[in-house]
């Protein structure tokens, strides 16, 4: 993959032309020349072309989706309510074997080791055949597309350009926001091809927040606290594990929501409104709050066409039973127990005659079920790594117990005590995350996930639970106390009210469109030098 990345010279150069280009043609060409085919022409064109500096071959995968996913849209329309479901089936099965392919072969391949698979991803040299890149992301907008034409909420078809530019947008391609064609498409037939100059420097200024948020509060913080941590897990005391994973919950929301903040300003200063992704997530104060406000559009999308469909707080669905029953029988078969088999089966048992009992206990069985469902296949989605499992396994059963506790949110104290176990619970469940995620971008084929990423994990867990030392026995140097520093200030950040946010942001938009580009300059400097002595991608682009 090229280190070409949102924080270089080269790609800021190439956007700069992009944009001239736009508002010059606007501006200068005829109206037969300033339809929006042309717009989606140009955007196109750049989007194809970042995507293929940034993934080179897999370009080829990206087009495919592209042309495969229109053609089963369009026959779709044609068709009657019979014809759309098959190819509605067809599309859904495509799409899932695509990623499958690209993201899940090492990983089936470890579950079930058979000489024959081996020796065929021998062959399959994973620097040359890297999962493409934002292959999670613009296959779920695939997927979102192709069922929206099937419910009909998309009423006209696109064109294959306007669907094709949808899908490719650069700002979002590779790491969210995850948008939906009936919010992009008709933007793209408006006849604003930028944005005014009065909101340029409000998207101007999103660009920078992005930026700075990823560099500092996300970079610094990863090198200076949580890389140490995590690879010499057995050197650091509990009070450091806990600082570390404090720090990685902190990187892991600037670098994210720092992206999504600069392909909210990247698309405004285009003319493309995105939808925001991240609303102060972690001052929710209960789990499913959380996942709310966390990564809103992926939130979302996992209750519009998973969630609901297996039966929401409703009904729980033939898939969500025949996921769930080869789980139990898989574990039995794991525990090798006749005692443990006995113990699931009577909890079984008293599950459905509880839900047959009451209607209550029976939504929230439904519930807590499809919800567990949907962490799951979401921990899967991340990566394709038991770590991501266990971590899409811990955020469910908490999502589940609360469903069943349903506590009272009515008073400060049951607030502040709902704040304090969801917060914790996610920063604790990021411990293997964290350690499932790839560390560098050229991972070897016998090696494409980090070595020893479970044992990293439990190593951890079991330092965080050893006995506390002394304050006089850590020893901490000038580099990690400033990280320490900056976590403090980022977490106070995510907590300014909201009454101050918005004086800020008011008088923000007071300040010239000069000095704005002077900060921007000053903020690429600083870009430049994290590059060089901190090097990271974003931590969604391996997603």
């Amino acid at each position: 993959m090229s280190q070409v990345t949102f924080t270089s010279w080269e790609f800021w150069s190439g956007f700069a032309a992009l944009l001239m280009i736009l508002s010059a043609w606007k501006a200068l060409a005829t109206h037969r020349a300033a339809r929006p085919w042309v717009r989606q022409t140009l955007l196109l064109t750049f989007s194809l072309a970042v995507y293929t500096w940034l993934a080179k071959e897999m370009v080829c995968v990206l087009i495919a989706s592209i042309l495969f996913n229109h053609g089963v849209a369009t026959f779709m329309v044609r068709g009657g309510k019979r014809q759309s479901k098959a190819w509605l089936v067809l599309g859904l099965a495509f799409n899932i074997l695509l990623l499958a392919t690209f993201k899940y072969a090492y990983f089936v391949a470890d579950l079930w080791p058979s000489r024959a698979i081996d020796q065929s991803l021998q062959h399959w040299n994973l620097e040359d055949w890297m999962l493409p890149l934002g292959i999670s992301f613009y296959t779920f907008q695939a997927i979102s597309f192709i069922v929206d034409v099937h419910r009909g909420t998309i009423e006209k078809q696109p064109s294959l350009l306007a669907f094709a530019t949808y899908l490719t947008f650069f700002p979002q391609l590779v790491a969210g926001p995850i948008v939906r064609a009936k919010q992009f498409l008709p933007q793209l037939d408006s006849d604003r091809w930028t944005s005014s100059r009065d909101e340029d420097n409000g998207h101007v200024q999103l660009i920078l927040s992005g930026f700075l948020k990823k560099l500092v509060l996300g970079d610094l913080v990863g090198a200076w606290v949580v890389d140490p941590a995590f690879q010499h897990p057995t050197e650091w005391h509990s009070w450091e594990v806990l600082v570390a994973l404090y720090g990685y919950s902190l990187q892991v929301y600037a670098d994210f929501s720092g992206y999504t903040d600069m392909a909210k300003g990247m698309a405004g200063l285009l003319g493309i409104t995105l939808p925001d992704n991240f609303n102060f997530p972690y001052r929710a104060t209960t789990p499913s709050d959380f996942w709310r406000r966390w990564h809103m559009t992926l939130s979302a999308w996992w209750k519009d066409y998973v969630y609901i469909p297996l039966g929401g707080n409703r009904d729980v669905g033939i898939f969500s039973i025949a996921v769930y029953s080869t789980a139990i029988l898989a574990g039995l078969w794991a525990w090798g127990d006749m005692g443990g088999a006995m113990v699931v089966l009577g909890l079984a048992l008293l599950a459905v005659a509880g839900a047959l009992m009451s209607q209550r206990v029976h939504r929230k069985l439904s519930a807590g079920m499809n919800a567990m469902l949907v962490m799951l296949i979401g921990g899967l989605w991340h990566g394709a790594h038991l770590n991501f499992v266990t971590w899409g396994a811990l955020n469910g059963l908490v999502l589940v117990v609360w469903v069943g506790v349903s506590p009272r949110m009515d008073r400060l104290w049951t607030k502040l005590a709902g704040w304090a176990i969801t917060f914790h619970s996610v920063v604790l469940a990021r411990i293997w995350f964290r350690s499932g995620s790839l560390i560098a971008w050229d991972e070897t084929t016998s090696n494409p996930h980090p070595e020893d990423a479970w044992k990293t994990a439990q190593l951890l867990w079991q330092q965080l639970n050893a006995s506390p030392p002394r304050l006089s026995e850590l020893v901490w140097d000038s580099t990690y106390l400033a990280g320490m520093v900056l976590i403090a200030c980022g977490y106070a950040l995510h907590w300014v009210p909201s009454a101050w946010r918005n004086r800020l942001q008011k008088q923000a938009t007071l300040i010239p469109l000069w000095a704005t580009w002077l900060v921007w300059c000053a903020t690429t400097t600083l870009a430049i030098w994290c590059s060089l002595s901190y090097p990271k991608p974003f931590i969604y682009w391996q997603f």
